[in-house]
């Protein structure tokens, strides 16, 4: 009587598949409670960590299942290559954040201008972030942004700054990146009523003064040669994880010009993946295409 000969399954191949399975809903959970403020940045980091090693484990058991496949004969191909073709897929965008982390600095906090940076009006809003903004770089960061971002540099433009600070807040909105304090916004003095105490001094000037060139004259000399600067800090997101980005817009009247310094810090971690930069980088160059004709240098 012959014999039958049954093909093992192989179970590797099982765990393989199913590794790569369970990290499908994983990942959908950690990042919906993570939008929904379910759970703090750093719980969304650990549990994002456990996913990648549940990728990594289904990795480690379909090269395991192949070899059981080739020597031994075992059943559980499309098992095998189910899984390992959906862990290589979920590992591809850690991959690109890997060769991003190694393109660019470790750095969170990123200016246009490292000696005098603009100063955040408030700190971040969301205690779980683990870190506070800094008053001054050290001499190391200074010379890691500017040698690794050469092109995150103040901008000038020849118009007013009453038309830049509209251009930066028209951008702003546009973006959806929200603003959570300001300084001397023109919208701020909006509403008040004037200084009657002021207007008659006015008055009386002009009256002492006579003529009205000698009016003009007497106004250009009490004018003061540089408008405060305009501060004006927003908060950005990221496009999946709703990881927040603190950024603070100064525009500077200086004579007949107007200088725009930006700077952007992240407090999720330790490596910001560049985020910052592009955030900087990417808004002045929309405000450069906005302010197109008056940009200077």
């Amino acid at each position: 009587m012959a014999g039958f000969y049954e093909r093992r399954v192989s179970a590797a191949a099982i765990w393989c598949q199913r590794l790569a399975v369970i990290a499908v809903p994983f990942f959908i959970l950690t990042i919906l409670l993570h939008r929904s403020s379910g759970i703090t940045t750093p719980q969304a980091m650990w549990l994002i960590a456990f996913g990648i090693g549940l990728l990594l484990g289904s990795l480690v058991f379909g090269l395991k299942a192949a070899s059981d496949l080739w020597e031994k004969g075992y059943k559980g191909g499309r098992a095998t290559v189910n899984g390992f073709v959906l862990s290589i897929l979920l590992l591809i965008p850690f991959g690109i954040q890997l060769s991003k982390a190694l393109e660019n600095p470790q750095l969170q906090d990123v200016s246009t201008d490292v000696f005098n940076l603009p100063i955040f009006l408030e700190p971040a809003q969301n205690a779980n972030e683990g870190g506070e903004p800094m008053d001054a770089y050290d001499e190391y960061s200074a010379q890691l942004i500017v040698s690794n971002y050469p092109e995150l540099v103040t901008r000038r433009y020849s118009a007013p700054q009453e038309r830049v600070v509209g251009a930066v807040t028209e951008l702003l909105k546009r973006w959806n990146w929200r603003i959570r304090a300001s300084e001397n916004l023109p919208e701020d003095e909006a509403g008040k009523e004037p200084d009657q105490e002021a207007a008659k001094a006015a008055e009386g000037e002009a009256k002492l003064a006579g003529s009205e060139q000698e009016v003009k004259e007497l106004t250009e000399q009490n004018a003061p040669e540089n408008l405060p600067d305009v501060i004006v800090q927003a908060e950005a997101k990221s496009f999946l994880m709703k990881l927040p980005s603190y950024i603070v817009v100064r525009v500077s009247s200086e004579s007949d010009t107007t200088l725009v310094d930006m700077r952007s810090a992240s407090y999720w971690g330790r490596h910001d993946f560049g985020s910052n930069a592009s955030n900087i980088s990417e808004f002045l160059a929309a405000l450069d295409q906005s302010l197109a004709g008056v940009a200077g240098e």
